[in-house]
């Protein structure tokens, strides 16, 4: 996928907006209190994406997340479809885990 934002991952509390952003080689993760602009958690790290096979490995991680992901590959299945990018699988801490994100720019 090429560079850019994207938004609507995972349900979040009322108020609350995610965004994901890949470019070369890396991404990072972050949601945030829309009223308050105070972070709710963070991660990122490189990927692969080879077809339909994604592949994050979380290099860092805020406290809320980080139990069983920093250090480990996350591999997924992804679909794009112009600007929606889907991406499911079952991370490493168990947690199935299913995103649809949009690109915005």
């Amino acid at each position: 996928m090429a560079p850019g934002s994207c938004s609507s991952g995972q349900p979040l509390p009322q108020g609350a907006r995610d965004i994901k952003i890949l470019s070369g080689g890396h991404f990072i993760f972050a949601a945030y209190d829309t009223e308050t602009g105070k972070p709710l958690y963070a991660a990122g790290g490189t990927y692969l994406l080879n077809g339909i096979s994604y592949t994050e490995h979380m290099d860092f991680a805020s406290d809320k997340i980080a139990a069983g992901l920093v250090g480990n590959d996350q591999s997924f299945t992804v679909k794009v479809d112009g600007d929606t990018f889907t991406q499911t699988g079952t991370l490493t801490n168990g947690k199935p885990l299913s995103e649809v994100w949009k690109r915005v720019n």
